[in-house]
């Protein structure tokens, strides 16, 4: 019996040791799984906070920006300054209703707000009330701005709507984003205590030997957040500027098409029915055809020439020392590219056409911006037209 018993010792130790490690590792799996969950919700938590101070903050500074370019408009009539402010009400707005929406959706479904009573009172009571000033505020403004003419001829005075942007509605912004700083540094506190606790039950599990399994964990997360990081539509192979680094080039051309008394010209590209094919192809599809688009369009155009990418299927193209007449000779040849592109390939791929916009540099300007602005106008003005259109700024 004792040789018996002594046989069974190393097997019965083997599977208390293997009981043991399946402890410990499912123990660490659930770990994993906690740790991985609160950090993402973390996360998204804080992303989220940062975007409401963000956005708070920005309001004031829109609301000014309406404000002034409204006076420059009434001072001048310049029709940019008259878009900018329309612009830059319109984000407001937009800001606006993006802040109170989870406030009036929990009220929707009985729920309390996610807003606190601070900033309840600042938005809807009578004292305050910022949405119904800002709503005063944009219609004082919609008037202002489409007010064709006055009695006698004279221009309306810009004095008032100077005023605008030192009312009272830029302190209760102010007071608003305030709130927003306190209110979002409580629920960051919350989640630090949050994470606090996260970080000492991995310390006591670490302690009972999951190193391995916490390396694992750690090393997945980290290839995680390397592939989202590095992640693009677009590889190295294909040269194309975002929005900074292409208005940064569009500063730099300008001014030298300025001091060399030359020409300058833009193309804006804008992909026929890319919606649809987002919805019908799927991101993948999506992606492959912004990929495609912006190869083709390098293909044709010249090596002097810098393409970027504003939104996701715009395309500007900068054309230094290109007058307008060049630009759609240019244009033409990118168009008919694509055309054939299309008449060659099989029924199953998806080929976009794209509609192209004219402008060229004009006396007055000086940023990318107003340039852009009149070619994507061309091809609102003549969106009735047949895809793949060409349009003169």
């Amino acid at each position: 019996m004792t040789t018996n018993r002594s046989s069974h010792y190393p097997a019965s130790y083997a599977r208390g040791a293997a009981i043991s490690s399946t402890a410990y590792l499912s123990l660490g799996a659930l770990l994993a799984v906690f740790v991985f969950l609160t950090l993402d919700r973390v996360i998204q938590a804080q992303a989220k906070i940062t975007h409401e101070v963000n956005i708070s903050g920005q309001q004031r500074m829109l609301l000014q920006r309406a404000s002034l370019f409204a006076s420059a408009y009434l001072y001048s009539e310049d029709i940019a300054a008259k878009q900018t402010s329309l612009q830059a009400l319109g984000e407001m707005q937009v800001n606006h209703q993006h802040l109170t929406e989870p406030h009036f959706s929990a009220l929707e479904k009985g729920q309390e707000s996610p807003l606190s009573a601070e900033l309840q009172a600042l938005y809807f009571t009578a004292e305050n009330n910022v949405t119904e000033q800002l709503n005063t505020f944009g219609d004082q403004l919609y008037f202002a701005l489409n007010l064709e003419k006055i009695q006698n001829g004279a221009k309306l005075d810009a004095k008032a709507l100077m005023e605008m942007a030192y009312t009272p509605l830029l302190q209760k912004l102010e007071d608003v984003t305030r709130q927003y700083e306190i209110q979002d540094n409580q629920r960051i506190e919350v989640l630090r205590s949050v994470q606090r606790v996260v970080f000492w039950m991995t310390i006591v599990i670490l302690l009972f030997g999951l190193c391995l399994m916490m390396f694992n964990f750690n090393k997945h997360a980290h290839i995680e957040l390397t592939a989202k990081s590095l992640g693009g539509v677009f590889g190295q192979e294909i040269p194309v500027f975002n929005q900074n680094a292409l208005e940064l080039s569009a500063r730099k051309l300008i001014a030298t098409a300025r001091r060399h008394n030359e020409s300058m010209s833009v193309l804006a590209f804008d992909i026929d029915r890319f919606p649809q094919i987002l919805i019908n192809y799927g991101r993948d599809t999506a992606d492959e055809v912004l990929s495609q688009v912006a190869k083709s369009i390098l293909t044709v155009c010249r090596d002097s020439d810098y393409l970027g990418q504003i939104k996701d299927e715009k395309f500007v193209l900068l054309l230094p020392k290109t007058s307008g007449k060049q630009a759609m000779f240019l244009a033409n040849k990118i168009r008919s590219h694509f055309e054939q592109l299309k008449s060659n390939a099989h029924i199953s791929d998806v080929i976009p056409s794209v509609s192209i916009g004219i402008s060229e540099l004009d006396v007055d300007d000086s940023v990318l911006q107003p340039i852009i602005t009149r070619a994507f106008h061309a091809l609102t003005l003549h969106s009735s037209q047949k895809r793949g259109r060409v349009c003169l700024g």
